[in-house]
């Protein structure tokens, strides 16, 4: 053998040697990250970590404990970084894709959450968790029907799975198919019986039909699990107040008519340019509130309907942008009548510079925001209302 080769041999199986114990260490340093991880020591598991990609960068074990770390730390943009390089070593892990989109998730970015979870539903069209966060994600934006295709989806492949129904219930509470939501919400219970959420989704559902005995039953068993949280927001919807309507006939501001009303046709003291007049809304509440509360402006606002129950202001159309009139957000003053569980509100409207200003009386919002005697913050379910809308939502 002459030198050449003997060189060559000696230097591959040096080589060798190093990758090997390159490799040792890289396992090495995973496995001390593990015990950092069990033990809750982040900072410690992240260093170990870093050193197994230093060993070995095509890791992507290492990777994927890193963006799990960085979550658990709520380090959102570092985890965004670990999960681009696992899916950059391994492009066909719908798992990946997963993990990116949770970070994006926690990140508060849904648009991008979204993305990841689309990929990764067609990389793998098996599997549930894809289709049931984009579900999530749906329903959270008030997007519901596509909330409800994506958990008919979880429904479809998975049988057997109590989540998908337990979406699909949690939806149809949003739109108020409460016999539904009871249906659905049970059948989620068949399944798992001490799925906590889906127990939330039944005591709501017997709550929007008005049989509160059978949503406090729910509660108690919330609380038996020992899910405190859940059974008091719960609990606090049972005995939340609400608004139950306006009442137009002891209102001033005649809220019934639409979009490209005319000022000068709601009082004549707007029938000169520069002119303002003051308005009054009357809203029916369904218990005793608090006077500080109801007569404090701040926990009230006005705005403009922009979709959902309160429908869309002029109906989505700019009809008149430069008549177009707005209303001060906050109201001038509010003045409570516990003895009817009535609040007046006041409110100023001031007409344009050419006397043709116009407005969409159906489609202001009106909202509250504070309590009730007993400190029970208003329902969130019926806290607004609408001309267009009519009842409170």
């Amino acid at each position: 053998m002459d030198f050449t080769t003997s060189s060559n041999n000696l230097f591959a199986a040096l080589s060798t040697d190093q990758s090997q114990l390159r490799a040792s260490l890289a396992q090495y340093s995973l496995s001390t990250a593990g015990t950092f991880l069990q033990a809750g020591k982040y900072p410690e598991a992240i260093g170990q970590l870093k050193k197994a990609l230093s060993m070995d960068p095509s890791s992507t074990d290492a990777y994927n404990n890193l963006g799990n770390t960085y979550l658990a730390m709520n380090n959102t943009a570092d985890a965004v970084v670990a999960y681009k390089n696992l899916i950059r070593l391994d492009p066909t892990s719908a798992d990946a894709y997963n993990s990116l989109g949770n970070a994006y998730m926690q990140a508060g970015n849904n648009a991008e959450a979204e993305k990841q979870y689309k990929i990764s539903a067609k990389m793998d069209p098996s599997s549930t968790y894809a289709p049931y966060a984009l579900g999530n994600i749906y329903a959270q934006n008030n997007r519901l029907g596509e909330a409800e295709v994506q958990f008919t989806k979880v429904t479809k492949i998975a049988p057997k799975d109590a989540h998908g129904y337990y979406g699909l219930a949690m939806v149809d509470n949003k739109l108020g198919k409460y016999d539904d939501a009871v249906a659905l919400a049970t059948k989620a219970l068949s399944l798992q019986k001490d799925f906590e959420e889906a127990h939330f989704e039944l005591g709501n559902a017997y709550k929007g039909l008005g049989q509160n005995d059978k949503a406090q039953e729910q509660v108690d068993i919330l609380t038996t699990l020992g899910n405190g949280t859940l059974a008091g927001d719960l609990k606090q919807a049972l005995f939340a107040p609400k608004i139950i309507s306006s009442l137009p006939d002891a209102s001033s501001f005649k809220n019934l008519t639409g979009p490209g009303t005319l000022l000068k046709s709601l009082d004549a003291a707007l029938f000169l340019p520069n002119t303002s007049k003051d308005f009054t809304m009357v809203f029916q509440f369904d218990t005793e509130m608090d006077s500080a509360s109801i007569m404090n402006v701040g926990n009230w606002s006005i705005a403009k309907a922009n979709g959902g129950e309160a429908g869309l202001y002029n109906n989505g159309v700019n009809l008149n942008s430069d008549t177009e009139t707005s209303v001060a957000r906050t109201p001038k003053r509010v003045v409570y009548d516990p003895s009817k569980m009535q609040a007046t509100l006041t409110f100023t409207i001031s007409q344009n510079a050419f006397a043709t200003g116009t407005i969409d009386p159906s489609h202001l919002v009106f909202q509250f925001s504070g309590t009730d005697n007993f400190g029970n913050k208003i329902d969130p379910a019926a806290d607004q209302v609408d001309g267009f809308k009519a009842l409170s939502f």
